[in-house]
């Protein structure tokens, strides 16, 4: 079986055969930036998977479109995953939400929430949430979640008060660890959510920025499927 991995914004894929599997996998969200002293910012969710059988033409061409990284900044809020897809409609897997800005430390940094909603496919599985960013005391912000991949949605945030990165559904990767001091911290691509800010002093800290998606395309050659007594 011949399997392409795609994370380039943007690439054509031609069909070889009729046959195909496609699996997108968004990117992981944002976490919001923590300003003011003492604020912990919320966790962002991983990038959902979709999945599809598709019945393609050989010899045409189709769109696979992955989400990319973006930078965070001590502005940052409420910014989402990209988007991966295939054939702009045809798959498409959301990228996970975002966490708004904390600027007040008594103030808990509400966490994203991992969902199929928007997923286009014959299966769409959930990124994992991720953790809340406790009010003023506290020493952590909360864990992203987890991208989700074939077989599994993503895991969620874990620990006390959710301040580890929840795991990844291969291939989706792990969300990041909640910060105890800084900046937040993107996910690990592909889906991975990005863990929460902690302004521990005066200083304000930037959010985590998104993390990249993924897409896989594969199929069975003709030869192949003609031994399977499919062709």
């Amino acid at each position: 079986m011949a399997v392409i991995t795609y994370s380039a914004a943007s690439t054509a894929f031609v069909a070889k055969v009729g046959n195909n599997r496609v699996l997108c996998i968004g990117g992981g969200g944002s976490s919001g930036a923590a300003t003011g002293s003492t604020t912990n910012s919320g966790a962002a969710a991983g990038g959902q998977s979709a999945q599809s059988r598709l019945a393609l033409t050989p010899g045409t061409s189709y769109t696979v479109a992955v989400a990319q990284a973006v930078a965070g900044s001590t502005t940052t809020s409420n910014v989402a995953g990209g988007d991966t897809t295939f054939a702009t409609t045809t798959v498409v897997a959301k990228g996970g939400t975002g966490t708004a800005l904390n600027a007040t430390g008594s103030n808990t940094g509400a966490a994203a929430t991992g969902s199929t909603t928007g997923g286009v496919g014959d299966t769409v599985r959930a990124g994992g949430s991720g953790g809340a960013g406790t009010a003023a005391g506290a020493t952590q912000a909360g864990g992203g979640g987890g991208g989700a991949g074939w077989t599994a949605a993503g895991g969620n945030a874990t620990g006390t008060n959710g301040i580890t990165g929840g795991t990844g559904s291969t291939p989706g990767a792990a969300g990041s660890n909640g910060a105890t001091a800084g900046a937040g911290v993107a996910g690990t691509a592909p889906g991975g959510g990005g863990g929460g800010a902690r302004a521990n002093n005066a200083t304000d800290r930037a959010g985590s920025g998104s993390s990249a998606g993924q897409a896989v395309v594969d199929w069975i050659p003709p030869c192949s499927m003609m031994m399977l007594g499919v062709g």
